[in-house]
């Protein structure tokens, strides 16, 4: 009992502690043994210009479906069955410990799919530079500006480094700054707009450390507002509820539970990406 009452309430906290993938990633959730279908549209229907009268060339709507294998974030944690009957191990704990643990190993694992995959892609879906680079990272912003709105997505540490882009050369050794941008900085710390993209400060808590942010802090994501979230080629996969066991020592009393969750994460694109991230290269 003791088992299923840890399982249903870290299932219930198991949910990312960071709004990262609600920006960036196409989220599903299954029951056990069943799968989801990501589908991508590949190049579809075209349409041509000809004599009246001609046959135009057969197009198709194309799609790609990609399902997604799982894995497994475990926790086992075990306490003397003694402790936890005269409470001196408070049952609170080692629900917030285990939730977070697994939470922060979800997270872990979903950032290195797809930090793999997006060095491989090309301008204007990736670039770098030392800090904020105005002719890397403009370009990226203006491709996805003729789609509608956009929204640059960052930990504070990067998103910071804009304000210190938002000036403009009067004469040539003077750099000015607007006004209104030194008032918004001062006040909040940020600028709200840079080149015409929403800046979004992301939700970053801390590992077990209290020091090391969980999201990586060097990496500034550039999100078409028009995509819808199917489109995003982050593709992640729950399968099923967090599964908890439980069992008991009888030679030293010692209660232990361990608690599975089973997710996928893959980079699903169709001919191009649907969004661009920008890496600070600078320590």
């Amino acid at each position: 009992m003791i088992g299923q009452l840890v399982g249903f309430t870290v299932n219930e906290m198991t949910r990312p502690q960071t709004d990262w993938l609600n920006h960036v990633a196409d989220v599903k959730r299954v029951n056990y043994g069943e799968k989801a279908a990501f589908k991508v549209k590949m190049d579809g229907i075209q349409a041509f210009i000809q004599a009246k009268g001609s046959t135009p060339a057969r197009s198709k709507v194309a799609h790609k479906q990609v399902t997604l294998d799982t894995i497994a974030v475990s926790a086992r944690p075990v306490i003397n069955l003694y402790e936890l009957r005269t409470g001196r191990v408070q049952m609170a704990d080692l629900i917030r410990d285990a939730a977070n643990e697994m939470t922060l190993k979800q997270i872990e694992y979903i950032q290195s799919v797809l930090h793999g995959a997006v060095t491989d892609w090309s301008a204007p879906f990736y670039g770098t530079g030392a800090g904020i680079v105005k002719t890397v990272l403009n370009p990226m912003i203006q491709h996805w500006m003729r789609t509608g709105a956009v929204s640059l997505l960052g930990d504070i540490a990067i998103i910071s480094k804009l304000a210190e882009q938002t000036g403009f050369t009067a004469a040539t050794a003077t750099q000015q700054y607007s006004p209104a941008v030194i008032d918004e900085v001062m006040r909040t710390g940020l600028i709200g707009t840079y080149y015409g993209a929403k800046v979004v400060s992301l939700v970053n808590p801390y590992l077990g450390d209290n020091v090391t942010p969980v999201i990586d802090t060097n990496r500034l994501y550039v999100l078409p507002s028009g995509a819808s979230a199917d489109m995003r080629p982050l593709k992640v996969l729950y399968e099923g509820d967090v599964q908890s066991t439980e069992a008991t020592n009888i030679d030293d009393l010692a209660y232990e539970v361990r608690l599975d969750q089973w997710f996928g994460a893959a980079i699903v694109s169709g001919k191009t990406p649907t969004r661009s991230v920008y890496t600070d290269s600078t320590p």
